[in-house]
């Protein structure tokens, strides 16, 4: 193993990392100096949740409608925790993606915990095999000019899905869509290839542009009909945090529940074990296993910088202080991919492994 930062456990092979005298790395280092405007106070943001979930109800009966609040459920662990947990307080309208790359457990999952909370369930999925045609084009355009920044592009097609979830709350008169979403998930070396820096996630509009605006139009086999509508789909809705949601639907709050609670993973764990809910048995990881696509892009990952998202995610939990750095340690083998997951994502595109050499560290 090669060297990782002696406080958190990113290693020295990703882009724009440093260590000091003492092995500390850069990002731990900026997020000491910058703790005050990283840090949430949790206190007052659930204070201000709870004042949603109150407004939630009342709009609900002010609007006539059966339930309180619609929440997205992939089946994997998040977006389960956050359904049954606020089964104890509201109406919930579950909606599902039927993704065509999503784990057979996820769909277990899925069924098994919304007759657990007694919640309606409403599924869907793309039409014209849109996603896996996307995929398939933008994961052949990535291997012939391997970039990091561009990565993302082969989820694509699947960023669309808040589109469908605030036409089924607006259809639904329901006033609030809350996911499992947290911040610790923008993993940090994603989101400086795309031009950000730093463990602030610094942003601006000429750094995107240049890095990954500039290297997607660089890579003109991106240029595929199949990505249009995703494309615009995408733009209109990206994480249901956008300009359009915001004047289509004023009347529809969107919410993270993580933005607002502490994500502490043992209670969470905990909780889905006396529901019933299971990760993936072929997965070391709880996290993220719902869409395989993740172990592709981790796998990959692996291959390009020596890292890959849950040594990220481990790596901020730990300076939040939401796990020690022994811990982390001792569970380094969840970021190992399994390498038959990754064919078989392939197989559904007519893929193989094979297709995946000539991929190497940058």
């Amino acid at each position: 193993m090669g060297i990782r930062c002696s406080r958190c456990i990113l290693p020295g092979t990703i882009p724009h990392i440093s260590f000091d005298e003492n092995g500390v790395c850069n990002y731990c280092r900026e997020y000491d100096k910058n703790k005050s405007t990283i840090d949430i106070n949790y206190s007052l943001k659930g204070e201000k949740f709870r004042g949603f979930l109150d407004e939630a109800i009342r709009k609900r009966v002010q609007n006539g409608s059966k339930y309180d609040a619609l929440v997205p459920v992939s089946g994997g662990r998040d977006s389960s925790y956050v359904a049954w947990e606020l089964s104890k307080k509201l109406n919930l309208l579950c909606v599902h993606y039927d993704n065509p790359f999503s784990s057979s457990q996820t769909k277990v999952n899925v069924d098994h915990l919304t007759k657990t909370i007694k919640a309606d369930l409403v599924t869907f999925k793309h039409p014209h095999d849109r996603h896996a045609k996307s995929f398939k084009a933008n994961l052949k355009a990535w291997l012939k000019k391997p970039e990091l920044a561009t990565m993302g592009l082969m989820c694509l097609a699947c960023k669309p899905m808040y589109l469908e979830f605030f036409k089924i709350a607006r259809k639904n008169r329901i006033g609030f869509i809350i996911d499992g979403s947290n911040p610790n998930e923008a993993t940090t070396f994603k989101i400086e290839a795309r031009g950000g820096r730093g463990a602030a996630s610094h942003f601006s509009w000429k750094s995107f542009i240049t890095n990954f605006g500039g290297k997607t139009i660089s890579n003109v086999r991106y240029f595929r009909a199949c990505n249009i509508i995703p494309a615009i789909h995408t733009f209109l809705s990206l994480d249901g945090n956008t300009a359009y949601l915001d004047w289509k639907y004023p009347d529809i709050i969107k919410l993270g529940y993580f933005y607002f609670h502490p994500y502490h993973e043992k209670e969470i764990n905990h909780c889905l074990r006396e529901i019933g809910w299971e990760k993936a048995k072929d997965n070391k990881s709880p996290w993220r296993f719902d869409c395989e696509i993740d172990s592709l892009k981790n796998y990959l990952f692996q291959k390009v910088i020596g890292a890959n998202e849950k040594d990220d995610l481990f790596s901020k939990n730990i300076r939040w202080g939401l796990m020690t750095r022994e811990e982390a340690m001792n569970r380094i083998e969840e970021c190992e991919v399994n390498i038959e997951i990754v064919e078989r994502v392939l197989s559904k595109v007519n893929m193989k492994s094979s297709d995946l050499e000539g991929i190497v560290k940058s």
